[in-house]
């Protein structure tokens, strides 16, 4: 299965944080910095942790949705793409 969405999840991002728009809650998080971004990473880990022990699998999704997209957020800020991930996972791979 192709996960072409996180692709073009990562191009809204950048998109997004490119518009200053202040109604964007992209552009929101990413105006605060790193240590915002960082923290609200950490947040989304810890949701993602405690639906996958005590609620339903579909709340799991919604948090690993959640954790995905902030991490993604958390890259652009960090001057990173997701191609540098899947670079350094092919890496391991080897």
């Amino acid at each position: 299965m192709s996960c072409d969405v996180l692709k073009e999840l990562e191009s809204v991002i950048r998109e997004r944080i490119s518009s200053k728009d202040p109604n964007s809650y992209t552009y929101t998080i990413y105006s605060k910095g790193v240590h915002y971004i960082a923290r609200k990473v950490g947040e989304e880990a810890v949701e993602l942790a405690v639906a996958s022990l005590a609620e339903g699998r579909g709340r799991v999704v919604e948090e690993a949705a959640d954790l995905v997209y902030h991490l993604l957020v958390l890259l652009a800020a960090q001057g990173l793409s997701l191609d540098d991930v899947c670079s350094e996972l092919r890496r391991r791979r080897r």
